[in-house]
């Protein structure tokens, strides 16, 4: 390759030592056109980067750190080296890893690129690109150990190389070699125990793996928000570790540690802060684990049916609760046979359904039967174990839509009916009756049914399923419809400190409107009958093309009310609408008017520094 020089270093990855300056050298990145060069200094690291040959010079100093993030960063991440918290320090060319012990264990790398010093962190900050206080440790620590930068990693040798080269080895060494290296390796061991003729079910020791498991998944405080990230990464980890045994070939042993990965895990739900389900997908992954285990091996099937279901009813998150009908196959008729039994078993031991029954025994039970009967029955099936115990309208509808998906309306719409008349009226049952009646062309009765929703709770979504439903016959429906919204109470006044104990007037009726794209009529209906203070705002804006006048003052009444929150952000909403106002009184030739409403304003509010600057930044008067 033009302009390329055979790769050198003048240090090593692990000579490190205290210094004030740095030794002078040369570092070509292996597989690139890019040098590294080092020179001397006596407060930090200077690097040249050439990529292709244009030379970039990056000065790393504490000073260039420090100016990297904010100070409180900075001090923390002094505070975190000082305490001798930056471990596993690693050089790789121009990158350094390293771990650090926060919260948590983060893991960090830093780069020299052309853009200066470059930093990632597995903590919530350095996920979102920050150089966070843990990169500042790194940096420091790097700094004090001489910011050498060291040998870059050389390309691995080919899969075709290496083999070709140990077919030309002596017997002798490899044998050695191999057993060096299963030393090391406890699953490489196991694989050779096995293939000198050891049982693949006791091969594998899995006491340090249990161990491993142990460590990332138990927790002795809690785990809050900022640590959760980094504390379900090490369980994935681990976890990772766990499935790599499903390809070595130890099946079984690989689903032992998956199931106490999910004893563990649920052990720990109530201590780490799962707010971004970091839990529910650790067990998901134990569980999948589990299957693949299962899959690639000969379970015992009576045995993996009792444990399924033991643990999904004895489970408070929904462990093995998705099994069906994933291990059918697996189970095979004996363990079928033995999974049905329990279930069913579970199910009737249930006592009978009563309204507004929501216990997690009846949820978890009733969903294994559930899915069990749709994986080995079908719809016919799963519509015979929810029609079972019908309590509430919501059974009827989980099974009229259940029908519905398979194209058999006129058998929904027999449950719905039923429902209407024997539970108390529900909007859901009627919009899906509704749909089966559309359906079938009689839309007279869609009509009745969306009418009915419409009336108890007028709604827009409610307007516009009406007037889907009923095409061509809409404007009867429609004119009951306005009559219905121009009978609200209308609302008593409009932008009030507190406006949510405001009644809503005719904000019903402004929304079909605008809807229906009748702006005139949207602005009547809200001056006769009042509405939300958010529709005013939209009248206005509608309306400021052809009546500026009646917007500006709906404008400014918003701008006070944003005013009376108090706050830096309710003071820029003010100040973006008075800039509206001020551009409409512009259009009718009232500046003057938008002046002295400005000076009355900045006068009453003269106390409030927040409010002036943000005014002095919309450049208002």
């Amino acid at each position: 390759m033009p302009g390329c020089m055979p790769p050198t270093s003048l240090t090593s990855a692990g000579s490190f030592s205290r210094s004030p300056g740095l030794v002078a050298g040369r570092d070509w990145i292996a597989g690139s056109r890019e040098r590294v060069t080092r020179s001397a200094g006596s407060a930090g690291l200077v690097v040249g980067v050439t990529p292709y040959g244009s030379m970039t010079v990056v000065e790393v100093t504490e000073r260039s750190v420090r100016e990297l993030t904010d100070s409180r960063s900075f001090e923390r991440g002094r505070a975190y080296f000082d305490a001798g918290q930056v471990r596993r320090f690693t050089i790789d060319g121009r990158s350094v890893t390293a771990t650090v012990d926060g919260t948590s264990v983060y893991r960090v790398r830093l780069d020299i690129t052309a853009n200066g010093l470059k930093g990632r962190c597995s903590c919530p900050y350095g996920q979102e690109g920050v150089f966070c206080k843990h990169c500042v440790a790194t940096a420091l620590a790097w700094l004090d150990a001489g910011g050498e930068v060291g040998e870059p990693r050389a390309q691995p040798v080919t899969d075709d190389r290496l083999r070709e080269f140990l077919l030309g080895q002596d017997r002798t060494w490899l044998v050695d070699e191999l057993l060096a290296a299963a030393r090391a390796d406890s699953v490489l061991r196991a694989r050779l125990d096995v293939a000198a003729g050891a049982d693949a079910r006791t091969a594998y020791d899995d006491r340090a793996l249990r161990e491993r498991l142990e460590r990332a998944i138990e927790i002795a405080d809690f785990v809050e928000y900022g640590a959760a990230y980094s504390y379900f990464h090490g369980v994935d980890e681990a976890l990772d570790e766990v499935a790599g045994l499903v390809d070595a070939g130890f099946v079984d042993v690989a689903a032992k540690l998956a199931e106490y990965a999910l004893e563990l895990l649920e052990g720990a739900a109530g201590q780490v802060d799962d707010s971004d389900g970091g839990l529910r997908e650790a067990i998901g992954r134990a569980e999948e684990i589990h299957l693949d285990a299962c899959a690639a091996g000969d379970p015992g099937p009576v045995a993996l049916a009792e444990l399924l279901v033991g643990r999904a009813l004895a489970s408070d998150y929904e462990v093995f609760l998705n099994a069906m009908p994933d291990y059918a196959p697996i189970l095979g008729p004996a363990g079928m046979t033995r999974y049905r039994e329990l279930v069913e078993r579970a199910w009737r031991d249930l006592p009978p359904k009563q309204p507004h029954d929501y216990s997690s025994r009846r949820f978890v039970v009733t969903y294994l039967m559930e899915r069990l009967a749709e994986s080995t029955g079908g719809a016919d099936a799963l519509i015979e174990v929810l029609a079972h115990d019908v309590a509430s309208g919501y059974d009827v509808l989980r099974i009229a839509e259940r029908l519905c998906a398979d194209g058999r309306d006129d058998e929904a719409l027999a449950w719905l009916e039923r429902g209407l008349a024997e539970f108390p009226p529900e909007e859901r049952l009627r919009s899906l009756a509704a749909d089966c009646h559309r359906r079938a062309g009689r839309l007279v009765e869609a009509g009745e049914l969306l009418w009915a929703n419409f009336a108890v709770g007028p709604s827009l979504d409610g307007y516009i399923a009406l007037h889907n439903a009923i095409g061509e016959g809409f404007p009867s429906w429609r004119e009951r419809a306005i009559e219905l919204l121009r009978a609200q109470p209308a609302a008593s006044a409009r932008f009030t400190p507190t406006p949510y104990m405001r009644p809503a007037g005719h904000s019903m009726l402004v929304e079909v409107l605008l809807w229906e794209g009748d702006t005139d009529a949207a602005w009547q209906a809200g001056v006769d009958g009042g509405c939300r203070d958010d529709l005013w705002l939209r009248l206005a804006r509608d309306r400021a093309n052809t009546h500026p006048d009646d917007a500006t003052p709906i404008l400014l009444a918003a701008a006070d009310q944003a005013i009376g929150h108090k706050n830096r952000d309710a003071y820029r909403t003010a100040a973006r609408l008075l800039a509206e106002a001020g551009r409409l009184f512009a259009q009718c030739e009232r500046a003057d008017d938008f002046q002295s409403h400005l000076a009355a304003l900045r006068t009453t509010h003269r106390a409030k520094r927040a409010l002036r600057e943000e005014l002095d930044r919309a450049n208002l008067p």
